[in-house]
């Protein structure tokens, strides 16, 4: 069945910042851990990505590490804050404005044991983000450039959705990392950035 899908990512195109980060500071600001163990934590992660030939997802792990400081009401909390102090008001319009009857689709980096309670406040059909074992490493592969691509068709496919590629719609902040996402559409939005590219309208949000 072709279907309008509307895909999102979410660091920077829904939110101001990147959401990793936002949680480290907001476990400084709960008294959960403090500024010294975040940059040993990121120390040790530059050196695992050095050592281990610039694999990306040993730095990830590192950052993903401040999760173990925080329970599932908790991070409920911290959407609520994220919500409240770092998304777009233009963003929350746009996506209020889009068909009821489209598919929407949260596709982001960001680690699912988080990002599921956005849900909240967007009213999205599915979340996908980076999947994390119980020491909160990556499970799997970073959900980020043509994994993104790879999970949505295979969602779809379960869905028996084929894309409505002249109405559908992507938003990103990052035409490097999320260009084969914005592909997959017709109408392609690039959120607060640089990149002027035909074929993408930029959007400017607050």
């Amino acid at each position: 069945m072709k279907k309008q899908i509307i895909l999102f990512d979410f660091d920077k195109t829904l939110t101001d910042d990147d959401s990793i980060f936002l949680l480290w500071k907001y476990a400084f600001s709960k008294k959960k851990t403090n500024y010294f163990k975040f940059i040993l934590q990121m120390i040790k992660g530059f050196f695992k990505f050095l050592f281990s030939g610039f694999n990306f997802l040993m730095f990830k792990n590192e950052l993903c590490s401040v999760l173990k400081y925080f329970n599932d009401e908790e991070l409920k909390e911290f959407i609520d804050y994220i919500y409240e102090e770092h998304i777009y008001k233009d963003g929350v319009e746009e996506f209020n404005n889009l068909p009821k009857d489209s598919y929407k689709m949260l596709v982001s980096a960001s680690p699912i044991n988080y990002l599921k309670f956005v849900d909240k406040y967007f009213d999205f059909d599915l979340i996908i983000g980076t999947n994390l074992d119980n020491e909160y490493n990556v499970l799997g592969k970073n959900n980020k450039s043509t994994e993104k691509v790879k999970r949505i068709k295979k969602h779809l496919l379960e869905m028996d959705f084929n894309i409505d590629y002249e109405n559908s719609s992507a938003y990103s902040d990052s035409f490097k990392d999320d260009r084969p996402m914005l592909m997959l559409v017709k109408n392609r939005f690039l959120i607060n950035s640089d990149v002027e590219k035909r074929g993408y309208k930029n959007l400017n949000w607050k």
